[in-house]
C-alpha cells in the first residue's frame, strides 16, 4: 500500500502514467499514479452521494485539499492530511512534516478529539508512526485504562419463562404459555449487565481495528481490549444510532465512545469483517483549532485572571438574536466568552476563532460575514471588545476596527489577533510562548492590569 502525506490546501496531481515508480513530489504538491488518483476520485464521489462533506475540490487532472486533517484510505492508498500552519514556510522536508504531525496530535489530544484529554499529551504526541497509528494507539491506551478500572454496566430488561417468580409477572403471556404448567412463571425483570451500548460500541471499534494493518504493538493492545470485552456480545454496527445517556457513572467513557463512533462511521457502508480497505478518520480544522484554543486557555492561561470565567461555546451564556412571538430565533454561540465581574461592574470579552488565512492583497481585513457576526456579538452581549483570532500569517498585522452605532456613536471594537502555531506546541517552551500570546489578548480585552510572567504547567 502506498502511504503519502499531503498538506491541507495542498494539491494532488494525476500522473500521466500508471507506474508505481512515479515521482510523488512534496507534501504541498503530491503526484499519484493514475489508478490511485481515479480510485480516490470515485471514493470521494461516493462519500458526497451519501451526504458527507467534500474533502477535495476537483479540477481537471488535479484536486485541492480542503480544510480537513486526518487519514483517508482507499484500496492501495493511505492519505495522511496535515494542517498547513505557516504559508511562508515550505513545510516540505521530513523534519518539518514530523513537527507538524506532532503539533496536530497535541491539538487533537488536548482538545479532546483524539480520545485522550490532558493525560500524557506530550508523550503521545511524540510517538512514532503516522497520524492514524498514533490516534489509534492513544484510543486503545485510554480504553485499556478505563476498562481496567471497570467495565461500563447498566440495567437491561429481560423477559422469559422462569421456574421461579422474578420481578413482575407478565399476566397475559403467563396465562397463554403456562395454563398447563403451574410451576412456570413468565416474568419481566431487570438485570445488571456489561452488555451496554458503550461496551458494544468499543468492541465493534476494536474488531474493526484488529483487521487493519497496524504496528504489532498496537495490535497487541487491540487484542487486550477484546479480551477484556469478551463477555460483551458481538453485534453488527448500524450507522447513526442514537448515543447513550452519559451520567456521572459512565462519563469517563464519553471521549473514547465518541472516537469509536468516528472509527465506525468512517468505514465504507458495505465494509464487512476483515474488509477495511476503505475508511476515513477526518477532522474539520475549524473545530480542531477552536477546541484546542479553548482547552489551552482553560488549563494554561485562565489561572492568571483570578475571578474571570471562560465559557467555551458560550455554554450558559447563549443569547438569541430575535424573537418570533415566543419562539427564539438565531441562537448565538460565540466560541469563547470571557466574563469578569468586580465591584458591581461586568466586563465581557468575546473571541471567535477562525481557521482562515487573511490575504495581504486584501489589506489583511476580515471577511464581511465575520465582521457582521462580531458586530452582532458586540450588540447582543453588550461588550466593548470582541476579537477574531486567526493563525499567524506573514505580512498581516494586528488591527482594531471601531464599530459604529446610531448617529456614529462608538459601538465597541473588533480586534484582529493572531497566534503562532508554527512552533513546537508539545514542548514546555512552545506552550509558554503560546500562553504568553493568549494572555496578552485576554488581558487587553478585559482591561486587566499587567500580570506576572506565565509559568506554564508541565
Amino acid at each position: 500500500m502506498l502511504r503519502v502525506t499531503v498538506l491541507e490546501r495542498g494539491r494532488i496531481v494525476r500522473s500521466d502514467t500508471d507506474a508505481d515508480s512515479v515521482g510523488l513530489g512534496t507534501p504541498s504538491r503530491r503526484v499519484l499514479p493514475q489508478r490511485l488518483y481515479d480510485r480516490l476520485y470515485r471514493i470521494e464521489g461516493a462519500r458526497e452521494d451519501r451526504g458527507e462533506a467534500a474533502v477535495f475540490r476537483w479540477r481537471r487532472n488535479y484536486c485541492l485539499v480542503g480544510p480537513w486533517v486526518g487519514v483517508m484510505q482507499v484500496p492501495g492508498l493511505q492519505l495522511e492530511i496535515l494542517p498547513k500552519t505557516d504559508e511562508s514556510a515550505a513545510q516540505d522536508t521530513d523534519p518539518e512534516v514530523r513537527e507538524i504531525r506532532c503539533n496536530l496530535m497535541e491539538m487533537l489530544l488536548r482538545g479532546g478529539l483524539g480520545a485522550v484529554r490532558a493525560r500524557g499529551v506530550a508523550d503521545l504526541a511524540l510517538k512514532r508512526g503516522n497520524l492514524h497509528d498514533q490516534l489509534v494507539d492513544a484510543f486503545l491506551e485510554r480504553t485499556l485504562f478505563e476498562l481496567r478500572r471497570g467495565l461500563d454496566r447498566g440495567y437491561a430488561t429481560e423477559e422469559d419463562n422462569f421456574a421461579a417468580l422474578r420481578g413482575k409477572l407478565v399476566l397475559s403471556r403467563h396465562v397463554a404459555l403456562n395454563a398447563a404448567q403451574k410451576a412456570r412463571f413468565y416474568c419481566r425483570h431487570d438485570v445488571l449487565t456489561e452488555a451496554t451500548q458503550i461496551s458494544v460500541r468499543l468492541k465493534q471499534a476494536s474488531r474493526v481495528l484488529a483487521a487493519r494493518a497496524l504496528p504489532m504493538t498496537v495490535l497487541v493492545k487491540c487484542q487486550q481490549v477484546l479480551a477484556l470485552l469478551d463477555d460483551v456480545p458481538d453485534l453488527p454496527f448500524r450507522h447513526h444510532e442514537p448515543d447513550p445517556l452519559f451520567t456521572r457513572q459512565n462519563e469517563r467513557f464519553a471521549d473514547i465512545y465518541g472516537f469509536a463512533c468516528m472509527l465506525l462511521e468512517g468505514q465504507a457502508p458495505d465494509a464487512k469483517s476483515g474488509e477495511v480497505e476503505t475508511f476515513s478518520l477526518l477532522y474539520d480544522m475549524e473545530q480542531v483549532f477552536e477546541r484546542y484554543i479553548a482547552a489551552f486557555l482553560a488549563s494554561e492561561v485562565m489561572h492568571l485572571f483570578g475571578d474571570a470565567s471562560l465559557f467555551p461555546q458560550a455554554k450558559g451564556q447563549r443569547h438569541n438574536l430575535y424573537l418570533d412571538g415566543q419562539e427564539k430565533v438565531l441562537r448565538m454561540a460565540p466560541d469563547l466568552v470571557f466574563v469578569h465581574e468586580t465591584a458591581g461592574a461586568k466586563k465581557t470579552l468575546i473571541i471567535d476563532t477562525k481557521w482562515k488565512r487573511l490575504s495581504e492583497e486584501e489589506g489583511g481585513r476580515p471577511s464581511r460575514s465575520d465582521l457582521y457576526q462580531l458586530y452582532a456579538y458586540l450588540h447582543r452581549y453588550d461588550c466593548q471588545r470582541a476579537h477574531l483570532l486567526y493563525p499567524m500569517a506573514a505580512g498581516i498585522q494586528t488591527r482594531d476596527l471601531n464599530a459604529r452605532g446610531r448617529d456614529d456613536s462608538d459601538a465597541g471594537t473588533v480586534g484582529v489577533r493572531f497566534v503562532d502555531l508554527n512552533r513546537k506546541l508539545w514542548t514546555r517552551e512552545g506552550k509558554r510562548a503560546l500562553a504568553d500570546e493568549l494572555a496578552v489578548i485576554v488581558r487587553e480585552g478585559l482591561d486587566f492590569a499587567e500580570a506576572t510572567p506565565i509559568e506554564t504547567r508541565a
